[in-house]
């Protein structure tokens, strides 16, 4: 069992580690393995009115077995969600492990007084023209500056493309 368990653990975290680095093209495992599951979870719970039961296990989900469908009871979205909060949660924690490394090159490299360039253009580039993306920019980075982990944390809650940006600027300020 414990043996199932590890295996289920690594499974999801190294999925959510994988997202976070995009497979190395932008592809997010969460689209290929996480949302997929979640959906089939779901379908067959709806078809149910139950959650249904895994098999062979939770840890080895290969197939549901049968269900026996009951008018009477009603699943609610809350149950779908307790039944797919394991591997949504490891996954999000492998992601969160993912966005690790840059943060800390990033860190590394505003502690030894380096300064990025790709950075200091965008920021001359937003001051010179004026758009409301740009002006978004400015604001973001206002807004870093002050509140680092506030930002951190509403840019990681939020499906974001640009959130490696967020945490390069994050760990060279």
């Amino acid at each position: 069992m414990t043996v199932d368990f590890s295996l289920f653990a690594c499974y999801w975290i190294g999925l959510g580690i994988a997202s976070s680095i995009g497979l190395g093209t932008g592809l997010h495992t969460f689209v290929l393995y996480l949302g997929p599951h979640i959906a089939k979870v779901a379908l067959a719970a709806h078809e149910c009115n139950k959650m249904p039961t895994l098999l062979p296990s939770r840890w080895t989900f290969d197939h549901f077995a049968p269900c026996e469908v009951d008018a009477s009871a009603q699943i609610g979205f809350s149950e779908i969600c307790q039944g797919v909060f394991l591997e949504a949660f490891l996954w999000g924690f492998g992601t969160a492990i993912g966005e690790l490394p840059p943060y800390f090159v990033a860190k590394a490299a505003s502690m030894a007084g380096g300064t990025s360039e790709e950075l200091e253009e965008e920021l001359q580039e937003a001051q010179s023209e004026k758009s409301w993306l740009n002006s978004a920019k400015l604001t973001m980075l206002n807004f870093l500056k002050k509140n680092a982990f506030l930002t951190v944390l509403v840019a990681a809650s939020i499906p974001n493309p640009l959130f490696d940006l967020a945490g390069l600027t994050c760990g060279h300020f």
